[in-house]
């Protein structure tokens, strides 16, 4: 699961005992603790994230990642170097998943986050070239925390958000 909020428990009980399991948690940022800690207690489940490169304390987690690291057999690992932050890249949805680093507008536009949002070292332009070299990956869908979801014209609006 990547970044859990859930409002119906009956739905996810009948996903994760069809899968056999929930292998694990993906917290893409410590701000989205969001069900976390339910679904822990809940499937047994281990919480994959970033540290904090600062060293503050965020949330708890079990498992540190890294930057391209694969996790499950079914996901890449990217860092998009805000605080504790990372996306996540899915080979077999050809999907990429962002927390917060990109959202999307009421009406769908995927745009890079607001410049007042926690940067890189380097600010927007830095996070814009690391979302840059995601256009060498075969995307299809862009898949953001907020905003309406949108699946389809991944890399052309990846590329238009980032330009």
């Amino acid at each position: 699961m990547i970044d859990p909020l859930i409002d119906d428990w009956e739905v996810l009980d009948a996903l994760v005992a069809g899968a056999s399991g929930c292998a694990g948690v993906v917290r893409t940022c410590h701000w989205h603790q969001r069900s976390i800690d339910d679904v822990v207690r809940r499937y047994g489940a281990s919480v994959w994230a970033r540290r904090d490169p600062d060293g503050r304390v965020g949330q708890p987690l079990d498992h540190a990642v890294g930057d391209r690291q694969e996790l499950f057999e079914r996901l890449m690992v990217i860092d998009v170097e805000r605080a504790d932050e990372v996306g996540l890249w899915l080979p077999r949805q050809r999907a990429l998943v962002f927390g917060d680093a990109m959202i999307r507008s009421g009406t769908g536009e995927l745009r890079v986050c607001p410049d007042s949002w926690t940067q890189p070292k380097g600010g927007s332009a830095r996070l814009r070239s690391l979302l840059a070299d995601l256009t060498e990956l075969p995307v299809e869908h862009v898949l953001v925390s907020h905003g309406p979801l949108v699946l389809g014209d991944g890399l052309a609006s990846l590329r238009r958000a980032i330009a």
